[in-house]
């Protein structure tokens, strides 16, 4: 067990520049080491660490309310105080193993597992009232201060029946929901116990009487049953406890009463009925499915705590609760056995009725508890879908239901899905010139025609992820462009899934052109399969024509910029962002392939730690070739074009670098609008007279350098996207950015 002068390695609100400084000076050993406060994520915490001269940074992320914290994706750690311990142990993939701390204080107490003995510990533990009142007085600093078994006063106090001084504890502020070492919380020890009044004093200062122990699941009413406190049991039941709490064992109370013995016990449990106001006609729908559920959401104003019940479309006799939060529509199954409902791990509760009451009580579980009951509505009559959209029936249509959204995710609000990049962008035609309309381009921007060498996509057939029409339900429409529109929807996977997908759909099938290069864009997806570019789930040849792509979470990462800006760190999201844009750039590279069309609004965002490049319709291979030649013209988005690209129409890695630099700009720039208001034409003129975009207020020098590099006029000067992989994971402000650029499917 650690001393309190061990556990002195933490510094606050350090910037990383002093936190260098620190370490550096005076010849330190490798392995020295402090934390401090993150300052481009609240609640998480940095790692520098002194190796071969250098300072390395970790980001530490937190995860829930009970101080669990992380470094890597596969360890989670309880108290920052062991996560340390956990890497003075062994390296564990850090670049040297922890050593000698900078000295600083203890960490923050709520961030703590392990702690040692203070005076306030001490004066509960005498039940000196008069002590623990002064000290409270004072404004003590220490009042969720832990020790050596991680346990507050408030457990102390809630262990011992000190209720004059527990109720001063919690009078002051003190958490009554901390977990000590052992994985209690103080309502778990004042019922092994028997103390009815300290139980009755915790409830009402906001014990949670559904908190599990870490390791078996047992919740307070557990711990009264299988020791036989009836008193305890009967607050418990009247504070609205569940009779049938589940451990990780699926036993109840009454089984533990019984187990030992506690017979008396056992039958006022299992006995008990607890009366319920709720009516099914209240919040009851019938036959409503998953996305007409999330429309009479969003009708209902996207209200937190918002629900309603509904009949499951693809399991026969069960429920699913739908309740919306933070805008998100989240969607549990109500489960049946042993003639009860539940959900997930929450109790046994013998109807329906009682699951919405005891949620309307507590959230156990849920992101928060129900509030608002949505009311059936007489569905109104189903118009039939236009004949010339749903040709032969092709696209299976839902019985009493129409055209309708996909569930939302659950990480985060949706943004417009723009896997079809710029044509469902109806800001970007301003990025775009056409020789039509701009004649004084038209020798400069060839158009997109055929190459000798596009044949090799050709040679993916499409039934390979043939998806007939009846397995694809549309939903809302995302986005219109110039050959069709984006519908989120759902699929019916062949392994019995009902997966979220996005659907391009093209509009004008007659047109040979526009199907060609829909097929175009649809066979060369098929050949793509890496963690930084959006999956092509399948194909419909309908009619209509359809692709069903992924459907990635967060949307584009342009409308991300645009909304959430105060969200995103230049030195951490936007660092990571750029690793796998260039990532995924570097595959495309590796298969001769080029991609004509990189653009903030062409990044989808799956999480804020994982980034994928959407829309091939401009992409061309280019063989054994050193470059892809266009020889007619067409809409191209002149201000993300290389000099060669516009001037000859050649098009190359070292031209999708150039582009690569206009989105970092984008990025570091939080969505604005490259060049401004200028037309194409005078873009060009700009560039060739040795003009840059200038750099943003929040983008570091050194981006900015890197960006500078992308666009430099003779292509060989150019970084490789090897090279812009090293340089925004190698050498960031956290090594642990390279492991969030590599890694698969990051949420």
């Amino acid at each position: 067990m650690s001393t309190e002068d061990d556990v002195c390695w933490y510094h606050e609100n350090l910037s990383r520049e002093d936190a260098e400084n620190l370490l550096v000076k005076d010849h330190l050993e490798d392995g020295t080491f402090l934390v401090r406060e993150s300052s481009s994520s609240l609640g998480d915490y940095v790692l520098s660490a002194l190796y071969n001269g250098g300072v390395v940074h970790y980001q530490i992320r937190k995860h829930g309310e009970d101080a669990f914290f992380s470094i890597d994706d596969e360890t989670t750690i309880h108290g920052l105080d062991t996560l340390i311990e956990y890497y003075q142990e062994e390296n564990h993939g850090l670049v040297t193993v922890l050593k000698t701390p900078v000295k600083g204080n203890p960490p923050p107490h709520d961030t703590r597992r392990h702690g040692r003995m203070n005076l306030l510990h001490r004066a509960t533990i005498q039940k000196n009232y008069t002590i623990v009142s002064e000290l409270l007085k004072c404004g003590y600093r220490s009042l969720d201060a832990k020790n050596q078994l991680g346990q507050t006063a408030v457990h102390l106090a809630a262990k011992d029946g000190a209720d004059e001084i527990l109720t001063k504890l919690i009078q002051s502020n003190a958490s009554v929901n901390c977990r000590d070492t052992a994985g209690y919380t103080p309502l778990h020890y004042a019922c092994q116990s028997n103390l009815p009044n300290t139980v009755q004093i915790l409830i009402a200062g906001g014990a949670n009487i559904q908190a599990r122990h870490t390791e078996t699941g047992m919740v307070p009413l557990h711990e009264a049953a299988s020791r036989g406190h009836r008193e305890v049991i009967e607050i418990l039941l009247s504070a609205n406890a569940p009779v049938n709490p589940r451990t990780l064992d699926d036993e109840v109370p009454a089984d533990l009463a019984k187990q030992n013995g506690h017979l008396e016990c056992e039958k006022i449990i299992r006995n008990y009925v607890k009366p319920t106001r709720e009516q099914t006609c209240d919040w009851y729908h019938g036959t409503l499915d998953r996305m007409e559920a999330i429309n009479l959401l969003h009708k209902n104003g996207d209200v937190d705590g918002s629900f309603l019940v509904r009949l499951s479309e693809r399991h026969d006799g069960i429920r699913v609760l739908t309740v919306m939060y933070n805008k998100q529509a989240y969607h549990f199954q109500i489960q049946k056995q042993k003639n009860f409902l539940f959900i997930d791990n929450g109790p046994y509760l013998p109807s329906l009725e009682h699951v919405i009451e005891h949620y309307r009580c507590m959230p156990d579980g849920l992101p928060g508890p129900l509030i608002h009951n949505i009311r059936p509505v007489p569905k109104p009559p189903i118009p039939e879908m236009p004949p010339s959209i749903f040709n032969g029936d092709t696209l299976k249509k839902k019985k009493n239901s129409i055209p309708r959204a996909v569930p939302e995710p659950l990480l985060e609000k949706p943004y417009l899905h723009s896997s079809c990049s710029n044509q469902i962008d109806n800001n970007s035609a301003n990025n775009y010139n056409n020789n039509n309309n701009n004649s004084d381009l038209h020798s400069a921007v060839p158009a997109i025609v055929k190459n000798d060498n596009d044949d090799e996509n050709d040679s993916v057939p499409i039934n390979k992820v043939f998806i007939p029409g009846e397995n694809i339900i549309l939903g809302e429409v995302l986005g219109e462009g110039e050959f069709g529109a984006v519908y989120e929807g759902l699929y019916d996977s062949p392994c019995g899934t009902q997966d979220p997908v996005a659907i391009k759909m093209l509009r004008d099938t007659d047109n040979v052109a526009t199907r060609e290069e829909f097929l175009r864009e649809a066979r060369l997806m098929m050949t793509l399969n890496h963690h930084c570019i959006v999956k092509l789930i399948g194909f419909s040849e309908g009619p209509p024509l359809l692709m069903v792509q992924e459907l990635v979470s967060l949307g584009s990462m342009l409308a991300y910029l645009l909304e959430f800006a105060d969200r995103i760190s230049p030195s951490y999201e936007l660092k990571i962002w750029a690793s796998q844009i260039a990532c995924g750039m570097r595959y495309l590279e590796e298969l001769r392939l080029v991609h004509r069309d990189l653009a903030a609004r062409n990044i989808l965002l799956a999480s804020k730690y994982q980034a994928k490049i959407s829309d091939f319709g401009l992409s061309r291979t280019f063989g054994s070739s050193d470059y892809y030649t266009a020889t007619a013209g067409g809409k191209w988005p002149i201000k993300w074009y290389a000099p060669e690209s516009y001037n000859f129409g050649t098009f190359s890695h070292a031209s999708d670098v150039w582009s690569y630099g206009v989105t970092l700009w984008e990025m570091f720039s939080y969505g604005q609008q490259p060049y401004g208001t200028l037309r194409g034409v005078e873009v060009i003129d700009l560039v060739e007279k040795g003009e840059r975009l200038s750099q943003p207020p929040k983008c570091p020098d050194n981006v900015y350098q890197v960006m500078q590099k992308c666009w430099s006029y003779d292509s060989s000067d150019r970084p490789t996207f090897q090279e812009l992989i090293d340089i925004f994971s190698s050498d960031p402000e956290y090594a642990n950015i390279r492991e969030l650029v590599t890694a698969v499917n990051i949420s």
